[in-house]
Order: structure tokens, then sequence, then C-alpha cells
């Protein structure tokens, strides 16, 4: 019987350019192989993305053009993220009688509070199980996106045919089904623990780019959206570095 694996990635580098994978460790698998499972990524600074903004999309006589955004990670909302089966952090706080904070729990605690957070912005999933054929033979695992959840660092600039340029914080998330991609593992060793190099080949992102006014928090959408780019298109591929990989057997 197989167990979904959750593993927490981190998403570095241009979006339509490349993804840098660092060590992961799978959960348990029959044999010598990788199960299906969750893959939790957190953005790190330095990812951008290529856009084309048709005619009008930043409103009414807004100029086509190619721009270039820094994106940040806006990290899902906990029950997307356990949805996900991305791990969450949990925080337990304790208060006495007069809503004082406690360093620890103690007898004079009369309340807990219990707060639940994730940084988790992108998970995608691995769709199949794959197995192992050998030492040194790459195996490829189907891939796809589930959520992605991004936000411009700084305002983007909109150009008009008459009038002043207009700014806007765009929000980039994921848009309907999405297409299937693919990830090689190569063990360099097997066994009860398995290691060796994991690559993504490529990741098929359709997406979503919403306007919201500059200074907005994507993190209150749908609350503040002005207009929708829909089903916009990109493919992520790997670093000049793979990532590695821990597979334990039982």
């Amino acid at each position: 019987m197989s167990h979904p694996s959750r593993k927490l990635w981190v998403l570095f580098a241009a979006l339509a350019i490349a993804l840098a994978l660092p060590a992961l460790a799978a959960a348990p698998a029959e044999g010598n192989g990788i199960n299906e499972g969750t893959d939790c990524w957190q953005t790190q600074p330095g990812t951008q993305a290529t856009l084309f903004l048709p005619l009008d999309a930043c409103g009414p006589g807004s100029k086509p053009e190619h721009v270039t955004v820094a994106l940040k990670g806006v990290p899902l909302s906990v029950a997307d993220a356990k949805a996900c089966g991305c791990q969450v952090d949990t925080k337990i706080t304790y208060l006495d009688p007069h809503g004082n904070v406690l360093a620890e729990k103690t007898v004079h605690a009369v309340k807990q509070i219990t707060t639940e957070t994730t940084k988790v912005d992108t998970c995608v999933r691995r769709t199949k199980n794959a197995k192992f054929h050998g030492k040194g033979v790459a195996e490829k695992v189907d891939i796809q996106l589930v959520q992605l959840s991004l936000q411009s660092e700084k305002p983007l600039t909109c150009t008009y045919k008459a009038g002043p340029p207009k700014t806007f914080t765009i929000c980039v998330t994921e848009s309907g089904p999405q297409d299937t991609g693919t990830m090689t593992f190569t063990p360099t060793t097997l066994g009860r623990l398995a290691k060796g190099n994991a690559k993504l080949e490529q990741l098929h992102i359709t997406y979503d780019v919403t306007f919201m006014a500059a200074g907005g928090s994507c993190a209150e959408l749908p609350k503040g959206a002005l207009f929708t780019l829909k089903n916009q298109k990109l493919t992520l591929k790997n670093g000049r570095r793979p990532g590695t990989f821990e597979q334990v057997s039982p």
C-alpha cells in the first residue's frame, strides 16, 4: 500500500526561465521508488515572470506590452494548504486570568489559544508512483500544479494611449484545469535508503493575473480585484543544478 508524501520545497529564480530544487525527503515507499504525493513550495526573492499585457489589459486604452515582474509568495490559506496535504505551523499561546501571555503552560494558565499558519504559496501533485529500475537509471514522474499564490513585489506601471501611466499590484494564481508536467528522479544509491538527484523537466502552468490598486494585498482576493487576465501560460524548468532526494523504504 502506498502513502502520499508531503514535502516543502523552495521556489527560486525566474518562473519563465528556471527552477532550482533543494534537498527533499520523501515518505516511506514500498521497495525502491517515489510515491505519489504533494510537494509544497515556498517562493523566494529573485522569482520573476515575463508577461504579455494585451491591449486594454490595464483598463480601457492601455497599451499592449511585455513586462518582467518580480514576484513574491503569498501564503495560501491554512485550509488550502491542508487541502493540498501541506504541513502547517501550529503555535499555542497560554493566557493568565488577566489576559497576559505566559511563556509556558503553568497552573496560572486559564486560556489556551491555538494559531495555525503556513509559508507555503505553491503546491504541486505527483500523480503517479514511480519504481526505480537501477542505480543511475532516470525515472520520470507526472506532476500537476494544484495551487499558486504570488504577488508583484513592486507596483506594475501601465501606459495608456491617452492620459498618465497608472500603477497596480498584480496577483498570479492558478487558473482552471492544469496540464501535466514531469520530474525526473535518478537514484545514486538503492536499498532501504535510496538517494539521488531530482530534476524538474517541465511544469506547465495556466494562471490568472489579477490587477488591484497599487499597495493592495493579494491575500485579500477577491476583495479589491479590478480586472483579470485569464488563462495565461508559462512553463517552469529546472535550474542548472538538480535537487536531491532521500527515499526511505520499509
